[in-house]
């Protein structure tokens, strides 16, 4: 996202997107409670969730890879929490190739 794209972006918006822009960088899937801890949601997982749905709208809208399916579940495994591709791998692989602009 862009910093025009991101105009009517929350704050908890840009550093959810930026945590996992970081990972993706890294060629890393993130843990769910892990995402949770950095971006200061772990008491607030119904917000997590609408932040992870939005950012996949915004990938989906925008014919990016879909940042969000880089989330698995607290004992590694890809829960399609942001994807309806569950068993999709090659999504992933498409996040890490991608080159992701930050928020800032």
């Amino acid at each position: 996202m862009t910093s025009q794209a991101t105009a009517g972006m929350t704050t908890s918006d840009n550093k959810l997107w930026d945590i996992l822009v970081e990972s993706a960088k890294e060629r890393t899937t993130i843990r769910y409670s892990k995402l949770a801890r950095q971006a200061g949601l772990e008491h607030s997982q119904d917000e997590l969730r609408t932040l992870l749905q939005r950012i996949r709208m915004y990938c989906t809208e925008h014919q990016l890879p879909i940042l969000s399916t880089i989330v698995v579940d607290d004992v590694g495994k890809y829960t399609g929490l942001s994807s309806s591709l569950p068993d999709a791998p090659w999504e992933r692989a498409k996040v890490f190739d991608y080159q992701w602009p930050v928020t800032s």
